[in-house]
């Protein structure tokens, strides 16, 4: 039987596949006979009516009578832009598509330049322009058959003539001469021209030209008036290209055609050219007064059908493949056809699992040769005797019959085709299959069968020889053409080769993805053709995909593009590709191949994946108010000795940093076309702009290994348990790639005023996308922003100044003797030096090189420190500017940046603005005093410099840095260090201030790469970095994100999400039952259970970020070289007892160490893998990691973007693969209610919730209480239980986007408010739904009527009492019924259910009805009666036990003025008449103090970082809040 498409709730999808025609997508059961060709010949699809009946509904006719009487005014233009800036304001106008009709029309009125893309838009448009050309010719002349007028068709040098003239003549039904330039013609007086002798009017002449020479003939004869205007009618020039004829004799010729002063003699021109630039068309435009159009099919879509299947019954092996397994255990032998085997077993059984043995006897090498004397090839032997001896059975199609050797899927295949056979010759048909093997097998089975399948000729077309052999290509199109071959079975990765149209397309492999099914359309654009979809039956996945294809899911505007090649502007529609992978495994040998391989995932790009992956990137990045040039401008070009090739240009949206790629040259349109796609994304991904989810997804790394739990260990008291933590994986696999080739990432401090120099990141590949970020000091913050900019190619001798600058840098910000070979060092750092008028965020990627200190590098390379130049001192000022010095010439020391040059102070002075020096005369006497051995100095006349210390590395990424404990006040250096001892660091300040925040960036930076590695692996890309790091980032991070908030909102909707589950997959569950089986689903033991088992722990930030520990990746300490750290001979300079005689005291000490150096690092050695290598973690961070993610998702794409990541991460639902599914699985649900609901119940309640029920029986079953006699509590009770998620989903959902930065404390207080039952309850009775409730019981209806006369009351006395004007809780003293909340409840899941399980209803109810309550009466200052518990219960919640309210009585103004005091910061201050009153007042204030700054506690609070709670704290804490609610009760 013959049916439609349909869902569970049996209604036909109509599919929406463009803007001028609807078709449906018709369905084969799994039963139903096919008789396709019928069908599709007379454009008819299968439609059911109401009552079942199945009628023929013409669509397609309507659709090809619309696109004829289109006219051609009706076709839009677009601009298209020239490759080049110089030629954008000559920019031609170009019609974007035209059928030949549309075209002929166009042609007809003008000269005219068609671009195409097919062989036959030349044939067909230059047949009809021919024939118009000759009736036109014969009206005009009126018998007189003295004007021998002809039409010229110019064709390229290389093309065979012989063909051309053959279709020209028979389509045009002209009489068509071919002259091969060979025979005289002494009648035209052209001696390499030949006319046939026949009537001029009806004579076509094809001229073959080589451009060169005969043009040049023929300019002669035009010039001298032996040939003249009048002789031509019309000129056809099939391909052409300006720069073929520019300057040449023919152009000339055209030129002189065109520029007759007689317009009514001038031939019409008629030019045909594959896709070219916008500069080429104006040329051309302006040679021959042309304009351009696009050809275009006449439709874009074919008629689709869905043919079902049975699942397979999976087997692992058939007989024959077992038996060569007992021979061959490990599968060394046959590793790849045993894959092969398994593969065709799936797809097509048992059958062609042996085929692929027997074909493996004929292939050379496969099965290695009898050789009694090597135990490996006797082994092959056996093998071979095996298939030799194997009796191999014919294809069985029939299910019934107990040889049925082939699968349910083949099977029905063979029925398609079979249905076809009555095309005879003219069938051509083409099959899509996924992988290598399944394609040649199966044109094996196929060739081999009869009963109804003689007329077909199969042909498998596989592996990459198609694509580069220009006469494999050639041949197989003729073949196709002529009928040797009338099914082409093409892989997945062929779907790009230039195929002719064929009368149906199979895909026999669902593929969720729009090129792919764009490829099918454009392959099946005859008016007959038809695209065969073969879908599992009850296979959900297959469902969703092809329910794609019906609703429109995919744009049609993508169809042209894959038609003309690329050739026409790309639609700013982002393009719909599945993110699960697909598997070549038989393709030819890859290893060979070029690819680019991502370091992040590992994952690899070659070139078949090119241009699918250009189409997605150029789709995103197009801009819609922008029709863009042609992205793929394909030509032919010559290259010695005389061989036709191709070569295709890209060009890229605009706004990037290369607009152009040039591919190289190849043999085939197709090849060219790969390997311009491939060039560009080699050079996009090298110019980071190329994001890593364009990578293909191989099978292996789908997701990570589900093997078992990662746990090392586990600790049985706490319950937590150790995990390894996740190391990106980006710098090792770099590492081994560009040894001379490095790609900068610049990182700058964004803050003006203060000198910090931009640094370079050069790493081995491109870095990902790393969004800006903040780092923190001391009161403030600081963003810290990036610039990509081109590679680099460096010399040897440069790239060896770098590896040593990046060595000095990391030991002089470490203050460690670090080493790291140069083949093991992952990046290096450069330095950039900035002209005073350069800012860094106006710097140009392009030029970013120019910038290189390489002076810098060099000097700091060789040494870390130079001395002072004392001459340099007394002349100049600018000698001291950007400069750190040492005061001892050791390397590992203190350091100082320098302030200013004091010009005004010597050495005999006494500084008055130095506290230091306060005691002695003047600072030589000081120095005395102060420094062991002073000497003196040479020149007790040079000015002394002021300097201020250099604060150590510290961690920058805890918003509550502190500041360190180091003198801050100016010193000024000794004399003797500046003349013996003081030296200046290689490293100027600017560059050095930077430099210290390294740690915290590279720390950052492989957050986010560890971000995009989980990112990729688990969801796609689907979620935004900043939110999958808050994600991952626990409390005790300590950094400026956590997944508290995110948590909070991903628990409710894992709560929504498990809620609907249950409620769909248990249909007659009552509510507690419904409870326990949500519970068995989100409980945390289930959650870490499911985020463990795909290794989700390894990538939690549990611990702070230790700056003391951090190395680049691959550098150690050098153990020899510790004895460096400090020198003896210069310890001890000073011997005061201030800080001084402390810091002589570390380096004595430091010596002390380094005589101990080996046994210190094996002492820290544990220390050290606890810190960076393992973390312990408790199940509940584990899961409330989990719902975070899940509450990322949902932020990122909405419900199904966090549908899709609870189903990665492993949430147990697994019978719904998508949220449609939800409405498919629900079971039918009685459509009338057990007792009627008065009359107008309905209308009122919709208008009181602003939407309308689609099926009001759920309404009916909500409204109605379980006081009714006869009623099934059962029903509303599941609506209640719905509703109750929902509610607590769209509340949180309120909550998070009104409150953007609160804490989770907060939001879950005031939650706990608003899903209350007395808020529930005093808001059903404020809009009056409590009214229209169904009971019958009058204890009952006198409840809800004293409630709700008390409610009223409270709320005229609130409003009559309150002096602040704030609207009150005036609910909460009264005992609510629960029957009022259970009515909200229960309305909202019944909108949910009757809107098919969607939130459109219950989001109008929140909206219209929920909302406006909750803004008035629901924040943090109107929570409670007493402010002060719910400011106490707030800052607790964060974690913060630091803050008390200080109270002070001013006897002058008989008022008590308290503050609110946290972390020793006064947060708000109030004033009242007595200590209660301010005390409440200053508590409101701090309410809205913090909620109007939310960052100020997570930016001031560390307790939980510095552990300082107590029980003494705990206590006080609770002492205060009781004495405060009693001072305001007593109030």
């Amino acid at each position: 039987m013959l049916k439609v498409w349909k869902d569970s709730s049996r209604r036909p999808h109509p599919v929406h596949l463009g803007s001028q025609q609807t078709c449906e997508l018709g369905e084969f059961g799994v039963n139903d006979p096919i008789a396709l060709p019928e069908l599709s010949s007379v454009g008819l699809t299968p439609e059911t009516d109401s009552t079942g009946t199945v009628s023929l509904k013409r669509t397609r006719q309507s659709s090809n009578q619309d696109s004829d009487t289109h006219s051609i005014q009706s076709l839009k233009k677009v601009k298209t832009s020239a490759p080049h800036s110089a030629h954008q304001k000559h920019s031609s106008s170009a019609f974007t598509s035209g059928s030949a009709d549309e075209l002929l029309e166009f042609a007809k009125t003008r000269n005219t330049i068609v671009i195409y893309s097919r062989p036959d838009d030349v044939t067909d448009l230059a047949s009809k322009f021919l024939m118009w050309a000759a009736g036109n010719l014969t009206a005009s002349s009126n018998g007189d058959s003295s004007r021998r007028q002809v039409s010229v068709v110019v064709v390229p040098n290389n093309t065979p003539i012989d063909g051309l003239t053959t279709k020209i003549a028979i389509k045009s039904c002209l009489k068509v001469a071919a002259c091969h330039g060979h025979v005289d013609t002494p009648d035209l007086s052209l001696n390499q021209v030949v006319v046939c002798s026949v009537d001029a009017s009806r004579l076509v002449l094809v001229l073959f030209t080589t451009f060169t020479i005969y043009p040049q003939t023929l300019l002669g004869h035009v010039t001298r008036g032996i040939w003249t205007i009048s002789h031509f009618v019309a000129f056809v020039i099939t391909n052409a290209h300006s720069s073929l004829w520019e300057g040449l004799p023919l152009g000339d010729v055209l030129a002189w055609f065109c520029r007759s002063p007689n317009i009514f003699v001038r031939p019409r021109i008629l030019t045909f050219s594959s896709p070219i630039t916008g500069a080429d068309i104006e040329t051309m435009e302006r040679m021959l007064l042309a304009e351009t159009v696009y050809s275009a099919p006449q439709r874009l879509h074919p008629l689709q059908t869905v043919v079902q299947y049975e699942p397979t019954c999976t087997k692992s092996q058939s007989r024959l493949t077992q038996d060569i397994h007992q021979l061959d255990p490990s599968g060394n032998m046959c590793e790849s056809l045993l894959k092969d085997a398994h593969c065709t077993l799936q797809a097509l059984g048992s059958c062609a699992s042996d085929l692929v043995w027997r074909r493996a006897l004929k292939e050379i090498g496969k099965i290695p040769e009898r050789d009694d004397d090597d135990p490996v090839e006797k082994g092959a032997s056996e093998i071979r005797n095996l298939i030799e001896n194997w009796d191999f059975s014919m294809p069985n199609t029939n299910p019934s019959s107990r040889g049925f050797n082939v699968t349910p899927k083949f099977a029905r295949l063979v029925q398609v085709l079979r249905a076809h056979r009555s095309c005879g010759d003219d069938f051509r048909g083409i099959l899509l299959v996924q992988q290598g093997c399944v394609a040649t097998i199966m044109a094996d089975m196929l060739r081999v069968m009869t009963d109804g399948l003689e007329f077909l000729r199969p042909f498998a077309v596989t592996g990459n020889l198609p694509v580069i052999d220009v006469q494999y290509q050639a041949d197989m199109r003729r073949s196709f053409e002529t009928g040797k071959y009338n099914l082409l079975i093409l892989t997945k990765t062929l779907e790009d080769l230039d195929v002719p149209p064929a009368l149906l397309v199979i895909r026999y492999d669902v593929f969720e993805s729009q090129l792919s099914f764009s490829y099918a359309c454009a392959r099946a654009c005859l008016p007959s053709s038809r695209v065969v979809h073969m879908a599992e039956n009850g296979n959900d996945m297959h469902r969703q995909v092809l329910t794609q294809f019906s609703e429109g899911a995919f744009s049609e505007s993508w169809i042209p593009v894959i038609i003309h090649n690329g050739g026409v502007p790309i639609p700013p529609s982002p393009l719909v590709e599945n993110r699960h992978p697909f598997q070549f495994g038989d393709e030819d040998d890859m290893s060979s191949w070029p690819y680019i391989e991502d370091p992040v995932t590992g994952r690899r790009l070659y070139e078949y994946d090119a241009l699918e992956a250009l189409y997605r990137f150029v789709a995103v990045m197009q801009k819609p108010d922008l029709s863009g040039a042609p992205l793929l401008i394909t030509r032919e070009v010559c290259v010695p000795p005389s061989q036709q090739a191709w070569a295709c240009t890209v060009t890229l949206p605009t706004g990037l940093l290369i607009d152009h790629v040039t591919g190289p040259t190849r043999l085939t349109p197709t090849h060219a076309r790969r390997s311009a796609a491939f060039e560009a994304c080699v050079q996009l991904y090298e110019h980071g702009t190329f994001h890593n989810n364009l990578f293909p997804v191989p099978q292996h790394h789908l997701k990570p290994d589900a093997s078992g739990s990662a746990a090392l260990a586990a600790d049985k008291v706490s319950g937590n348990r150790c995990y390894p933590r996740k190391r990106s994986h980006f710098w090792s696999n770099s590492i081994h790639l560009h040894k001379r080739r490095l790609f900068p990432f610049v990182v700058y401090v964004d803050r003006r005023g203060v000198d910090y120099a931009p640094i370079m990141l050069l790493s081995r590949q491109p870095l990902p996308h790393i969004p800006s970020f903040r780092l923190f000091f001391p009161g403030t913050s600081e963003t810290i922003r990036n610039l990509r900019a081109p590679p680099l190619e460096l010399d040897e001798q440069r790239l060896e100044a770098l590896y040593l600058f990046t060595l000095r840098i990391c030991r002089a910000i470490s203050n460690k003797p670090l080493v790291c070979p140069l083949e093991k060092i992952a990046y290096m750092f450069a330095p950039l030096k900035l002209p005073e008028q350069v800012d860094a965020r106006s710097l140009d990627p392009i030029h970013l090189a120019d910038y290189i200190s390489w002076d810098t590098i060099e000097l700091a390379g060789k040494t870390w420190m130079v001395k002072f130049d004392l001459e340099e001192l007394h002349t100049s000022s600018e000698g001291v500017d950007d400069l750190v010095v040492q005061d001892r010439s050791v390397e590992f020391t203190r350091r100082y940046y320098v302030a200013r040059l004091r010009r005004d102070l010597t050495p005999l002075s006494k500084p008055e603005d130095s506290p230091r020096e306060a005691g002695y005369v003047n600072l030589i006497e000081y120095c005395k005093a102060r420094r062991k051995c002073f000497e003196g100095l040479s020149d007790y006349s040079q000015p002394l410099i002021e300097v201020f210390g250099v604060a150590m590395t510290g961690n920058h990424l805890n918003p509550t840095t502190r500041a360190a404990a180091t003198e801050s006040v100016k010193a000024a250096v000794k004399c003797t260090s500046v003349c013996r001892r003081s030296r200046i660091l290689t490293l100027l300040s600017s560059t050095f201030r930077t430099a210290l925040l390294l740690p915290s960036i590279m720390k950052r930076i492989e957050d986010f790469l560890i971000v995009h590695e989980l990112n990729a692996n688990l969801f796609g890309y689907s979620i935004h970095e900043n939110l999958l790091l808050s994600a991952i980032s626990a409390p005790s991070a300590g950094c400026e994100v956590n997944y508290e908030r995110l948590e909070f909102f991903g628990d409710s909707f894992l709560k929504y999400l498990a809620s609907v589950y249950v409620f769909v997959t248990n249909p007659a569950q009552h509510e507690g039952a419904l409870h326990a089986a949500r519970q068995r689903i989100i409980n945390n033991k289930v959650l870490m259970q499911s985020a463990d088992q795909i290794g989700l722990p390894q990538y939690i930030q549990s611990k702070p970020f230790s700056h003391k520990l951090w190395y680049p990746p691959n550098f150690t300490v050098d153990p020899l070289s510790l004895s460096t750290i400090a020198d003896p001979a210069y310890s001890g300079d000073e011997i005061s007892v201030t800080a001084d005689v402390l810091q002589c005291k570390q380096d004595s000490a430091s010596q002390e160490e380094d005589m101990n150096a080996s046994n210190v690092l094996k002492k820290r050695k544990k220390k050290l893998r606890d810190e960076n290598v393992t973390q312990w973690l408790g199940d509940k961070t584990i899961a409330d990691v989990t719902e975070a993610i899940i509450g990322a998702a949902y932020m990122s794409g909405g419900q199904d973007n966090a549908f899709q990541g609870a189903k990665a991460l492993q949430v147990p639902i697994p019978l719904i693969h998508q949220w449609q599914d939800f409405r498919r699985n629900t079971p039918a649900i009685p459509s009338t209610p057990s007792r009627p609901l008065r009359q107008g119940t309905i209308g009122a309640v919709e208008a009181i919730i602003g939407h309308r029920f689609r099926l009001p029986h759920f309404l009916a079953q909500a409204l109605t209480h379980t006081s009714v006699e006869g009623h099934d509590a059962t029903c509303c009770e599941r609506l209640e239980f719905l509703g109750d998620a929902i509610l607590d989903f769209l509340t949180v959902r309120y909550i998070f986007s009104r409150e953007d930065h609160l804490s989770p404390g907060a939001m879950t207080m005031l939650k706990g408010a608003m899903v209350s039952n007395a808020t529930l309850a005093a808001l059903c009775v404020s809009c009056g739904l409590h009214k229209h409730l169904h009971f019958d019981s009058y204890a009952l209806a006198t409840t809800f009527e004293t409630y709700a006369q008390k409610v009223e009351a409270n709320r005229l006395e609130a409003e009559a009492t309150a002096k602040d004007s704030l609207p009150t809780q005036h609910w909460l003293q009264v005992e609510p019924p629960k029957a009022l909340s259970d009515i909200v409840e229960s309305i909202i899941g019944a909108l949910y259910v009757s809107d098919g399980f969607t939130l459109d209803g219950a989001e109008k109810f929140f909206k219209t009805v929920l909302k406006p309550f909750y803004d008035r009466h629901i924040t943090l200052k109107t929570l409670s009666h007493h402010p002060t518990k719910i400011l106490f219960e707030l800052l607790q919640s964060h974690g913060c036990q630091q803050f008390e309210l200080l109270k002070e009585r001013d006897d002058l103004t008989q008022e008590t003025r308290c503050d609110c005091i946290i972390h020793q910061i006064t947060l708000a201050s109030g004033m009242g008449g007595t200590a209660q009153a301010a005390g409440r007042a200053v508590s409101v204030l701090a309410l809205d103090a913090l909620q109007c700054n939310p960052e100020f506690l997570s930016r001031t609070c560390d307790c939980r970082e510095s552990r300082r709670s107590n029980k003494g704290a705990q206590a006080r804490i609770k002492r205060i809040l009781v004495e405060e609610i009693e001072n305001e009760n007593a109030v």
